[in-house]
């Protein structure tokens, strides 16, 4: 449950955590400065315990096939690599605010799992890295709730169960 009351919440954030009490997943909640990537994150000295990631969302420049790939947050994205997994063309890009907003409801550096609540008719295909696949259920992982200023912390077990409620195609690393 969230605890500080002094952060101004989003609406987009507190449903975030609607649909995580709902599922009935426990959840932390941190707060913190804007957060827009790894950097930001080491320069800041913000670690949380767990899996630490990025969301990126990517596109095929000529066709409206749209993936969320989540890895660690200090990899690279391999588009080669993910293309051999996801049998994406060569023509991969990563997607603009435009399409951050039409797809999953967020702008730059708010990316997530939990704008997959914005993409109703499942468009965005979920492609996981083998950093999170090989993870225990027990193990925690983190994400920001639609905002860059809170990260959200939860087991990986609950993290799929969010992921079936979404219903979005998963390729799993």
């Amino acid at each position: 449950m969230v605890k500080d009351l002094k952060h101004e919440m989003t609406e987009k954030e507190r449903e975030v955590y609607r649909v995580l009490d709902d599922l009935d997943i426990e959840y932390t909640v941190c707060y913190h400065e804007p957060i827009f990537g790894h950097e930001d994150a080491m320069k800041a000295g913000y670690h949380q315990p767990g899996l630490n990631l990025k969301n990126m969302l990517v596109r095929e420049r000529k066709k409206e096939e749209h993936y969320l790939v989540i890895l660690q947050d200090e990899a690279r994205l391999d588009f080669k690599r993910y293309k051999e997994l996801t049998g994406w063309s060569s023509k991969m890009t990563f997607a603009g605010d435009e399409d951050l907003m039409k797809y999953l409801g967020v702008h730059a550096g708010a990316c997530s799992v939990f704008g997959l609540m914005y993409d109703k008719d499942n468009h965005v295909t979920v492609v996981l890295d083998k950093y999170i696949t090989s993870a225990g259920p027990e193990e925690r992982i983190n994400f920001h709730p639609n905002v860059n200023t809170a990260t959200v912390g939860m087991k990986v077990k609950d993290f799929y169960k969010f992921l079936d409620w979404v219903g979005n195609p998963v390729i799993k690393e």
